[in-house]
């Protein structure tokens, strides 16, 4: 089994990987959106949810423009969580 702390840190480089990050975001920030992204996953959120969430996340704290990366973003990080257990 995959601790939280390292479950986030996996997700934090599937962000990476698939986003094209503005210069100003830092560490901290996508750490952030991980373990939410995480604890949504875990609560049984729904994929439509998830998305969502990522997809506001894009666009209203990161100030990208919308895409559709946030579905690959979601969709490995949640068979990341559930391959974790």
């Amino acid at each position: 089994m995959i601790d939280e702390t390292d479950l986030i840190e996996r997700i934090v480089v599937i962000m990476r990987s698939c986003w094209d990050l503005p210069s100003d975001c830092n560490e901290g920030e996508l750490v952030a959106y991980a373990e939410t992204l995480l604890h949504k996953i875990r609560d049984g959120e729904d994929m439509a949810s998830l998305y969502s969430y990522l997809a506001n996340v894009e666009v209203g704290n990161l100030d990208m423009p919308r895409s559709n990366v946030h579905y690959e973003i979601v969709d490995r990080s949640v068979a990341l969580v559930k391959n974790a257990v």
